[in-house]
């Protein structure tokens, strides 16, 4: 078996984001491969079956960091385990045959080539794929996931729930987004920045796709276009919003939709965003407990890229500073 040594990251300040890992792994023992996939899923179980009439070989790569690593396997082999990842949710999709889910059980679900699915999470279950398949998996921790589903909805940090099949629509955008995003996440010399803005973007596909948000409800008493931009706040305050996405989204011109909103009595847009993102996180900081999540997090998840500029928009909304809440 070789092994391509992991990129050894620079050393930085601890607020940097996590260094980038690039493993390459190849072999041609069978019981080399056993072991190593063993590894890699923390396996309950692999069995590896390999065609008597054609040699065995298999490669592994993976590009990431710790939050969001993507991940590609060829086997000449069949392969069946049993596993039950922690701390990381995964999806998959096979470049060419099927993948099947709780192989052999009355709730088997069988993937076509191409179309993504998420691993069942909380239980340990059995996959399985036929020789010559190559898997691509998006692997990513799973407590930063959770925080921006959190942030998104209102709700508390907590494991996920994942459909078994993906809203058409998310899964559309989730295959745009890592049309765009895939390259540069595959280079281990994009910029950490630049990676992190990525992986938050492909982290919300995904939860569009697979943990679709409820929809808003409408902002009773507003006239409809006002009423859709503030909708359009609440679904995607964590995104990168601008007024033109705001007016877009209500129907109007920006100076259509500032004037709507000061007939309502309303702030301009781009105000309320910032006023939906700070209720955001507060409701975020005050769920959370000291030392499971940070501020950072919670104020990224929300929409804020500057923590100093969110700690002092948060200070003067609420009067107490962010780390006060998450201590109350």
């Amino acid at each position: 078996m070789h092994a391509r040594p992991p990129r050894t990251p620079d050393h930085g300040p601890a607020a940097e984001p996590p260094a980038v890992r690039r493993d390459d792994v190849a072999g041609r023992d069978l019981d080399e491969a056993v072991g190593f996939y063993e590894r890699v899923h923390e396996a309950h179980r692999i069995r590896l079956t390999a065609d008597p009439d054609r040699p065995f070989g298999f490669r592994f790569r993976a590009v990431g960091d710790d939050r969001l690593r993507l991940r590609s396997s060829a086997l000449a082999a069949d392969r069946w385990g049993r596993i039950e990842p922690v701390g990381r949710y995964l999806v998959t999709w096979a470049h060419d045959g099927q993948v099947v889910f709780d192989a052999d059980t009355d709730d088997e679900l069988v993937v076509a080539a191409g179309v993504p699915a998420v691993y069942p999470t909380g239980r340990p279950f059995t996959f399985a794929t036929p020789a010559g398949v190559t898997l691509h998996t998006i692997d990513l921790a799973a407590r930063p996931l959770e925080e921006l589903h959190a942030a998104r909805t209102g709700d508390g940090v907590r494991p996920l729930v994942f459909g078994r099949h993906a809203d058409p629509d998310g899964l559309r955008a989730l295959r745009a987004t890592l049309a765009t995003a895939a390259p540069l996440l595959l280079d281990a010399e994009t910029d950490r920045l630049e990676r992190a803005r990525l992986v938050d973007a492909v982290s919300r596909r995904l939860l569009d796709a697979f943990v679709p948000t409820p929809g808003a409800p409408r902002h009773a008493g507003h006239p409809t276009n006002v009423a859709r931009a503030l909708d359009h706040i609440d679904a995607h305050l964590a995104e990168p919003l601008t007024a033109a996405d705001l007016a877009q989204a209500a129907g109007l011109s920006q100076r259509g939709l500032q004037q709507a909103f000061s007939r309502n009595d309303l702030p301009t847009p781009l105000e309320a965003l910032r006023e939906a993102r700070l209720r955001r996180a507060r409701a975020a900081l005050a769920d959370a407990r000291p030392g499971e999540v940070s501020i950072a997090a919670i104020a990224r998840a929300c929409g804020f890229s500057h923590l100093g500029r969110f700690a002092g928009y948060y200070a003067e909304r609420f009067g107490e500073l962010p780390s006060d809440t998450l201590r109350s």
